[in-house]
């Protein structure tokens, strides 16, 4: 087993990154760190203001974040559904520790169905626009994942106990 003193949470908008993250941070004794939750306490902005700048500018926010975190140690991180599709990101990502929640379509768009604080989801049809990010992601997320977790019809509980048993502590 590898020695692990980073967890980065990967997955799309919806599959429990930052509720399963407190859980395991607490578990480990580790610190929780939620990428949009630090860029937002950052900037005095929500992520919906920030992205009114344009994409590209959260973009570039949120790799200045992901490259500050990943040189901490016994952190527990909760990424954004995009982080991924920098490459730059991906190097990093792919150095680490990361657990894919995996979420089926359905699961995610019925959870995401009435937050209206997403900018990705603000414009159109949320099962459709879910449906083409998902599209885009899930390969990526598969290819940088070290654990791959099911959450539909499982409990934060079981998520956390399951990256438990799997990280041996």
């Amino acid at each position: 087993m590898e020695n692990i003193n980073q967890i980065f949470l990967i997955g799309m908008m919806g599959s429990g990154k930052s509720t399963v993250g407190v859980m395991l941070a607490e578990q480990l004794d580790w610190t929780f760190i939620d990428i949009d939750m630090e860029l937002e306490k950052d900037r005095g902005l929500s992520i919906s203001e920030i992205f009114e700048d344009g994409e590209n500018t959260f973009r570039i926010y949120e790799t200045e974040k992901l490259e500050e975190i990943a040189s901490k140690d016994h952190i527990v991180c909760a990424t954004g559904g995009g982080i991924v599709l920098s490459e730059h990101n991906y190097k990093i990502l792919d150095q680490s520790f990361c657990i894919y929640l995996d979420t089926s379509l359905d699961t995610l768009c019925n959870r995401v169905e009435h937050d209206n604080s997403r900018p990705l989801l603000s414009v159109g049809n949320k099962k459709e626009i879910m449906k083409e990010i998902f599209g885009t992601r899930e390969g990526i997320y598969k290819s940088l994942s070290k654990l791959d977790i099911t959450t539909d019809n499982k409990s934060i509980k079981d998520s956390c106990k399951t990256i438990m048993e799997y990280i041996n502590v």
